[in-house]
């Protein structure tokens, strides 16, 4: 006759069979040991919620200082540098942060970040030259792809998945909400103070954010050696991602501005970029032992199509800001402030639909539907703001921000917990994951300002140029030569005569909405990919392994990965007895799966 104790154990056994798991971080700590609660909780949210305000906002803050910096130190040609440099550091780094911070732990790891990031801010308000500028520019670059990674990883590890999409959705709308209003403080600093405040004003910030993680922020420390820190690291592999990258956006930035597209110095950055970047996928997927991009990642579907849709997304989302602000700045003719004033509709549209799906999510469990309204809202409103044009009047421009502010808002929020939900379950699997998802996101901005510069400036030059050709009455004695320099300011253009300000001012329309029809091309291809999405839904709080739950194999903690993991194999390897995806797995994989430690 079985005892009652026997009968107890038989019922928790089955109770806590199937549980929807996340495996630890693989640095010998407990994941439960992670979360926080109260105060704790809020006030560790509240300075990650600062520091990717500062780097959100550092990604535009400087389109509307440019000019004046340019002009500053007469190296206008450079000053496109003050923009590229961060976003390329950012990009390049993102992927790199997330894998050291296993290693080395997420609060060092995110401490560190933004002390860089402060580093750099500093010597970019104290520059003395366009070069020093631009060297700080690249500096709080680095600082800022770590940031931007370990905010979220961090967010991630403090409350289970089940809650996270309101987190998740908190974020979201700080992110987006401050590359919006960056170029207003940009342009409010410029034209009343100094544009030296910038940059100034991520010190006491930033600063507050150290404070309150170093104060409140109490994560168990990682179990590694500093010998075997450092011996986890694939040196080889971030070298290489981070140069092709570089090579590829830098190609993209000087083609056809600094350097003619047919040079040889724009076709050798190509060439050395894409030959790079193959040698990299070759080295990451075939020799490498400690993964830059575990192949776990890359094999699940369900995992590659929210990042996917999020590098989209984000490409999308950059474009389309930078050149409304140059709608807004060049063609209307407004001041940073009152441009800034009339991207409220896209700001109000983006908060409203980012919240809104962080609580639907978290209340229906449903990721793709979200998904897939992400994809029609971008095509739909991208569509339609193409038909955007000098004369259009201010409702109108409020209905061109509405459906792409939409669009950003839920895909932020569906990518992040999709790809989250759809982890791998290999050690560390949800860090690597939140990386790669932020990783693309970071990329798909950095291409999104370069590609749409790379559009909107070859349209208006080739256009203006043709203009001045075709007009010589009108444009006098402006020379073809003169064509790169009344097109660098707006100031510039609006001393032209009446007649030739309207022909070049239609020149710039056109090339503003060359640019909105790329966009509409990615939101299409966006919405394809938002179709290719898992329906597997976010697990409920009852159907969370909890730390009751919480049975590893050595006693009552795991052990710090030692050996680098078998990251080619599938995810569905170890998730499932069939080698499918399932929802859920049993305590019995769960244990098999830590017992590779």
């Amino acid at each position: 006759m079985m005892t009652d104790k026997a009968e107890s154990n038989r019922d928790v056994e089955s109770q806590h069979k199937n549980k929807f798991v996340e495996n630890d971080a693989g640095d010998g700590t407990n994941r439960f040991d992670q979360q926080e609660h109260g105060l704790k909780l809020v006030l560790s949210v509240l300075s990650c919620a600062i520091a990717l305000f500062l780097i959100a906002v550092d990604q535009t803050i400087v389109f509307t200082t440019i000019e004046t910096i340019g002009n500053k130190w007469g190296e206008y040609q450079k000053s496109t540098w003050v923009a590229s440099g961060y976003m390329l550091t950012m990009a390049m780094f993102v992927q790199i942060w997330g894998k050291c911070s296993i290693y080395f732990g997420r609060k060092p790891s995110l401490l560190l970040a933004i002390s860089i990031f402060e580093l750099g801010s500093l010597i970019c308000g104290v520059a003395p030259s366009m070069d020093a500028l631009i060297v700080g520019r690249v500096i709080a670059g680095i600082g800022g792809g770590g940031i931007q990674v370990l905010v979220f990883i961090v967010v991630s590890e403090l409350v289970p998945i089940s809650r996270r999409s309101l987190m998740f959705a908190i974020l979201g709308v700080i992110f987006s909400v401050a590359s919006i209003v960056g170029p207003v403080m940009g342009g409010a600093f410029t034209d009343n103070v100094t544009w030296r405040w910038c940059y100034y004003i991520n010190l006491p910030l930033g600063g507050c954010a150290l404070v309150l993680l170093t104060l409140f922020f109490k994560p168990p420390s990682s179990k590694f050696t500093w010998k075997e820190k450092f011996s986890q690291i694939d040196y080889i592999g971030s070298g290489l991602l981070m140069a092709g990258i570089v090579l590829i956006l830098m190609a993209l930035t000087v083609g056809g501005q600094q350097l003619p597209w047919s040079s040889g110095g724009t076709i050798t950055l190509f060439v050395l970029g894409g030959v790079i970047s193959i040698i990299f996928i070759i080295w990451n997927f075939k020799w490498s032992k400690r993964q830059v991009i575990p192949t776990d990642i890359i094999v699940k579907k369900s995992v590659d199509a929210p990042c996917f849709h999020i590098f989209l997304c984000f490409l999308i989302f950059m474009a389309f800001c930078l050149y409304f602000t140059t709608y807004f700045q060049v063609v209307r003719g407004y001041d940073a402030i009152k441009a800034g004033v009339h991207f409220f509709p896209l700001v109000i549209s983006l908060v409203l639909s980012s919240i809104s799906t962080g609580v639907l999510v978290r209340k229906t469990r449903y990721i793709m539907p979200f998904a897939i309204l992400s994809g029609v809202t971008g095509a739909v409103g991208l569509g339609v703001s193409s038909l955007l044009t000098e004369t259009s009047s201010l409702s109108q421009t409020i209905g061109y921000m509405i459906l792409p502010g939409i669009s950003v808002g839920t895909g932020l929020q569906a990518s992040l917990i999709s790809s989250q939900v759809n982890a791998p379950k290999s050690m560390g699997g949800m860090i690597m994951t939140t990386s790669f998802t932020n990783f693309s996101r970071a990329l798909g901005g950095a291409f999104g300002s370069v590609l749409a510069q790379v559009i909107y400036n070859s349209s208006l030059h080739n256009k203006a140029t043709a203009a001045i050709k075709n007009n010589p009455a009108i444009f006098g004695d402006i020379d073809l030569g003169d064509v790169d320099l009344i097109l660098s300011s707006p100031r510039v253009i609006r001393t032209l005569p009446s007649d030739a300000q309207t022909i070049i001012l239609k020149a710039v329309m056109e090339s503003i909405r060359n640019v909105f029809y790329f966009c509409t091309g990615i939101a299409s291809l966006m919405f394809v990919v938002t179709l290719l999405y898992s329906p597997k839904r976010l697990p409920s709080d009852a159907q969370v392994e909890h730390k009751t739950d919480y049975e590893p194999k050595h006693d009552a903690t795991t052990q710090p990965i030692h050996e680098p993991l078998d990251t080619s194999r599938s995810s569905a390897d170890v998730s499932s007895p069939e080698g499918k995806d399932a929802d859920f797995i049993s305590q019995e994989d769960v244990k098999l799966t830590r017992s590779r430690t």
